[in-house]
């Protein structure tokens, strides 16, 4: 564990000795809630939560001001998670750190982040703040996502809106044109298959990369609407 947690620092010449690599090292365990006794055990001999505080600890080796996180609790049990995710939070407090923190969980995803970007085959389709995405969530996609998160209150899940995502999900090799989610949502048009979408602030804070929120794209079942209107109008 001392191999693995002293390696960026060797790597970037930073100490001129191994005590004070070691002494580094032994910081670094302590911070994460670990001890300077697991600097000589090997990783076979820890948890799935150890492990996972040991790889925290190199992480911050090195005095970084941003953290990319992938997955780092999705195989953890839900007790470790917590705790996991308190250490972060914690280390973000006494460090001023910021995290990418990239995740598939959407609960823990609300509970930790500030900004939420939600991506779909590679492609950003909506960034907000967390409140504003899970509160008025504006992309297909992203609605179709926060719908699948069980609500446990029975009443509440009867009556909620399910948007349900149909077909298979496209080769990132060779994606659809125009909107790479088109093939897939419930609300496309001809122009998705046409143009891909451009960023657009619709809120403040709140951009979306979406044709239904373009104001010069008419979708055709709300112009068949106005049309309806029109008629009902003149009659």
């Amino acid at each position: 564990v001392a191999e693995i947690i002293s390696e960026p620092m060797e790597i970037h010449n930073l100490y001129s000795s191994n005590k004070e690599r070691m002494a580094r090292v032994y910081e670094l365990l302590e911070e994460v809630g670990l001890n300077r006794d697991h600097a000589t055990r090997y990783p076979h001999e820890f948890s799935g939560g150890q492990r996972q505080r040991i790889g925290i600890a190199r992480a911050l080796a090195l005095d970084p001001e941003i953290i990319i996180a992938d997955e780092p609790i999705s195989a953890l049990d839900v007790s470790v998670q917590a705790q996991v995710v308190n250490l972060l939070e914690r280390l973000q407090e006494e460090k001023g750190l910021t995290y990418l923190f990239i995740a598939h969980d959407l609960s823990m995803v609300q509970h930790i982040s500030d900004r939420i970007g939600v991506m779909y085959l590679g492609h950003m389709v909506e960034l907000t703040s967390s409140d504003q995405l899970y509160d008025k969530p504006l992309h297909p996609y992203t609605k179709a996502l926060l719908s699948a998160i069980p609500i446990p209150d029975p009443d509440i899940e009867d009556e909620r809106e399910q948007v349900i995502i149909e077909g298979e999900i496209p080769s990132p090799i060779d994606p659809p044109s125009g909107c790479v989610f088109r093939t897939r949502c419930p609300m496309a048009m001809d122009v998705c298959a046409e143009k891909e979408p451009v960023w657009q602030e619709v809120d403040k804070d709140h951009y979306v990369a979406c044709h239904l929120y373009n104001d010069e794209v008419v979708d055709p079942r709300e112009a068949k609407n106005q049309q309806h209107k029109m008629k009902v109008t003149i009659q």
